[in-house]
């Protein structure tokens, strides 16, 4: 604690020109251990106290000066790139299930989807305007709160074509399909906390991951197991440690992945791939989705069949196969745009990750971009026959409002370690 009035006048005067308010503690802290460092250094050279003190507030110059410098750099900054293609992306979504509604679609999709995502930007903007690291000191409650309400789901839920849903009220809930997303964010604090006091070993990284993974096994909903799997190997790999913790641990996980299959799998999961590879020896069967899939791009011509077509050989227009519908009526031009897009995002949020220097918030990046473009590139990839079908709804376009929500909330936290990037080192010195 710096007790001369001068320096307390100067760092006011400073932390006036500042509007954030929350990097000010930070700021002070600095300047007062800037100070007290030159001062020693005076002191030592035979200076006195006030005349120390007075070199050292000399050599930092201006106040107002300096404050209006440390405003720029730490002043709050928006991924606008960001926004604006969320923004797109759910307005192309709204388009989609319009043409869905004309085409005698009586399930008022597009008003349920309005209110998912006004519901779902409430939530981004609450998110974006809360500080994310106070979420870390709840990864281990989060983690082991999301293992009890999916065991909970897996013995107690309500079956809903062969998968479990978790029933709050009336209203059932496939917490299953959520539950990756609610691991992912946790273990992305888990593992900083073993970082930060070098608990980081092989042993906890795959003590961690085996239960949710057994537990989503007997879910029955492979595309969640993909999403937990993925996003775990994305962390282990951000987190950045010794080359042979990444070896065991991808050696473990293949093992366990071929074992559960081996264990747990269904004929059905294995006809699913066999017939992925040849749709046409079943065509009526059990390869049929795929081709028709495959019909109606290949039926849509440049621009497509045009607003409000109607397309009944495929089922779930509203989710699994949103994007088949979009280059149905749009076209296949639409359909590559729409790729690019997705690809934008990508490349945005690898950029994100990049500019983050705080690891809690890298690792939470690093966890979400598997949340976000699996799902979305295989959404794509399975209607063109690239990827196995398999029931998975596209980020921010196909119809849930749950996910909407959910996916808009990860957005905001997105959004959120991005906007506190570079004040994030400062509040951890405070």
């Amino acid at each position: 604690m710096i007790e001369n009035k001068r320096i307390a006048h100067y760092i006011k005067e400073v932390c006036g020109q500042i509007k954030n308010k929350e990097v000010h503690p930070a700021i002070t802290l600095e300047l007062e251990n800037h100070f007290a460092e030159k001062i020693e250094d005076y002191r030592e050279a035979g200076y006195g106290e006030d005349e120390a003190t007075r070199i050292a507030i000399a050599e930092m110059g201006d106040p107002v000066d300096v404050g209006r410098y440390l405003h720029q750099a730490h002043k709050p900054r928006m991924e606008w790139g960001i926004v604006s293609i969320v923004g797109i992306l759910l307005t192309i979504g709204l388009v989609i299930l319009y043409s869905l509604h004309i085409a005698e679609d009586n399930r008022n999709l597009i008003g349920r989807q309005l209110v998912g995502i006004m519901i779902g930007t409430v939530v981004l903007v609450a998110i974006l305007f809360w500080d994310y690291s106070k979420l870390k000191r709840y990864s281990k409650i989060l983690y082991f709160g999301t293992m009890i309400l999916l065991l909970y789901t897996l013995l107690a839920g309500r079956p809903i074509t062969g998968i479990q849903y978790l029933e709050i009220g009336d209203s059932p809930l496939h917490f299953i399909g959520i539950s990756p997303f609610l691991f992912i964010v946790a273990l992305a604090g888990i593992f900083t906390e073993w970082k930060e006091h070098n608990r980081y070993t092989i042993v906890n990284v795959i003590a961690y991951f085996l239960p949710p993974c057994l537990l989503l096994t007997l879910g029955e909903y492979e595309f969640a197991i993909l999403l937990y799997v993925g996003g775990y190997i994305a962390l282990v790999i951000a987190a950045k440690p010794k080359k042979l913790v990444i070896l065991s641990y991808l050696a473990m996980v293949f093992a366990c992945v071929g074992g559960m299959v081996y264990l747990f799998a269904k004929p059905y999961h294995l006809d699913r791939l066999f017939y992925f590879l040849n749709p046409y020896l079943e065509p009526d069967g059990r390869g049929y989705i795929i081709i028709q899939s495959l019909k109606a791009i290949q039926s849509a011509t440049l621009w497509g069949q045009g607003f409000g077509a109607s397309l009944d050989a495929l089922p779930a227009l509203e989710s699994d196969y949103i994007f088949a519908y979009m280059v149905y009526i749009f076209g296949p031009i639409v359909g590559i745009a729409f790729f690019i897009l997705g690809v934008m995002l990508l490349l945005r949020l690898l950029h994100a990750i990049r500019r983050v220097k705080d690891v809690y918030g890298s690792l939470l990046l690093s966890g979400m971009i598997v949340l976000f473009f699996t799902p979305f590139f295989w959404g794509i990839f399975m209607t063109v026959g690239l990827a196995p079908p398999i029931t998975v709804n596209l980020p921010f376009v196909g119809f849930g409002i749950v996910h909407t929500v959910l996916q808009m909330a990860l957005i905001g936290l997105v959004l959120n370690i991005y906007r506190r990037k570079d004040i994030q080192p400062l509040i951890k010195a405070s």
